[in-house]
């Protein structure tokens, strides 16, 4: 658990009991935590974007309102749900706006489905990974491997002949 007004190398808050609950007034998140049941509840009043938490931990009884679910996530601050022997039950949190990854791993998906391109893509590929062997191989400077470097760069002159005849290009 994090210590109040302490520098701590773990920042996760744990709500257990019964009645332990996660809410928003004014804005604020507000955290109460009832680990027994003959005393009051410790209760923490504090604005997500300062909160000292990355996660909330929470077991037992209690509930989780779902305008604080939303608020939390907003501020990147995950809520995870354990059993009584504290194994996680579910993990709660937000969807990340930028959508930029997603839309570069369709565009990359689509480039595949162009025969073209996939067929460019290959040869770019294989002849690169025989460049790159021949390079290795070279700089083993070991004696019996020439045969086989000799034997790539034929492969290698065969690849670049035919990119060149097929795509127009000078690899």
């Amino acid at each position: 658990m994090t210590l109040r007004n302490q520098k701590n190398h773990y920042n996760v808050k744990f709500l257990k009991g019964c009645g332990h609950s996660i809410s928003v007034k004014n804005s604020k998140i507000i955290l109460k935590s009832n680990h027994d049941p003959f005393s009051k509840p410790t209760i923490e009043e504090l604005y997500p974007n300062r909160m000292p938490y990355e996660k909330i931990i929470l077991s037992g009884n209690g509930y989780v309102s779902t305008e604080a679910l939303a608020l939390l996530s907003e501020n990147n601050r995950y809520v995870i749900l354990v059993d009584t022997q504290g194994n996680s039950q579910c993990v709660m949190s937000g969807i990340k706006n930028s959508l930029t990854a997603t839309k570069y791993r369709m565009a990359q998906y689509d480039t595949f489905r162009i025969k073209e391109k996939r067929e460019y893509l290959s040869r770019q590929i294989v002849k690169t990974k025989i460049e790159s062997q021949i390079q290795f191989l070279k700089s083993t400077e070991n004696p019996t491997v020439i045969p086989s470097i000799e034997k790539l760069e034929k492969y290698l002159e065969t690849i670049r002949n035919f990119i060149i005849n097929h795509d127009g290009r000078i690899p």
